[in-house]
């Protein structure tokens, strides 16, 4: 064989190298945008709570889809009865939340009993939730820090009028959300 023969040998291999180099690089990256777009596409099922203070303290717990997909909660479990600490009395919250559709945006909110929170001595409420967007299932853990979102102190101006003061709590509840 000539130099020239083995030249063209040498270029064929390295030829075939890059290519299969190549193809290994896009399959590499279509896996990662595969994996980007349906970690933005998925839905994103929280618990969490808030509280907010127009006369009274009222504390709530949230169920919300943050995704940009729809889901269908499975399975729903909290670590204490929710219905004793209910402001509805014999309705438990979320009850009824299995095989319910959430859609992007959607919120459940229950309103619990601060107080009773507080007498019980209950520190974390924990939340096991188990949901599909049809295509897959996800199974997600919350744990809610009763006592921390308790330690926020707030003080409130208020008016004469018992009107006022309403709308004066109220407004300072909107703005100190935005912060």
């Amino acid at each position: 064989m000539e130099i020239s023969d083995w030249i063209n040998v040498i270029l064929c291999i390295l030829s075939f190298i890059l290519a299969v180099i190549s193809v290994i690089t896009v399959v590499i990256t279509l896996k990662q945008n595969h994996r980007m777009i349906e970690n933005s596409t998925r839905p994103y099922i929280v618990m969490y709570s808030n509280s907010t203070y127009f006369q009274v303290v009222k504390y709530y717990l949230i169920l919300k889809n943050y995704g940009q997909t729809g889901a269908t909660i499975k399975n729903f479990n909290c670590n204490i009865d929710l219905l004793e600490y209910c402001h509805l009395g014999e309705r438990r919250p979320f009850e009824h939340i299995i095989d319910t559709f959430v859609a992007p945006q959607q919120s459940f909110v229950a309103c619990i009993d601060p107080v009773k929170l507080h007498e019980d001595k209950i520190e974390n409420i924990e939340f096991n939730i188990k949901y599909s967007d049809g295509i897959k299932d996800y199974n997600e853990n919350y744990q809610i820090n009763f006592l921390a979102d308790t330690d926020s102190c707030l003080s409130r101006a208020s008016s004469k009028d018992k009107e006022l003061k309403i709308i004066s709590y109220t407004l300072q509840d909107m703005v100190e959300k935005l912060l």
